[in-house]
């Protein structure tokens, strides 16, 4: 185990751009933005409103941007990958508010676009 009992494998690289999430098999268009927290090897976790109809064990297709950081000499880009939903976390139940963490796990390897 890692520190502090953490059961992760990889280690998770915290990070904040946006995400675009569509819903895979159905016929209405279900999707949703919002800004991811933490990426991995393995998944991401993002911060947004979620709609009505999701749920643990749906498939999404996810569309990232890079920021470009030229100053490290980093590319920006576009990364897409198909990705299950494993956890959803009311950030504020109390609140009653709408802003959830969406915990999603790859399908597929990470697709890089320049």
């Amino acid at each position: 185990m890692n520190e502090e009992g953490e059961r992760r494998k990889n280690r998770r690289l915290p990070i904040r751009t946006g995400a675009f999430c569509r819903k895979i098999g159905v016929v209405e268009n279900h999707t949703f933005g919002g800004s991811i927290v933490d990426i991995s090897p393995d998944g991401l976790l993002v911060e947004g409103e979620n709609d009505k109809t999701m749920g643990v064990g749906d498939l999404y297709s996810i569309d990232m941007d890079l920021p470009d950081a030229d100053d490290a000499g980093q590319f920006a880009g576009k990364v897409s990958a198909y990705a299950k939903v494993v956890r959803i976390v009311e950030l504020e139940p109390e609140r009653k508010s709408a802003k959830k963490h969406i915990a999603l796990q790859f399908c597929t390897r990470p697709q890089f676009e320049i």
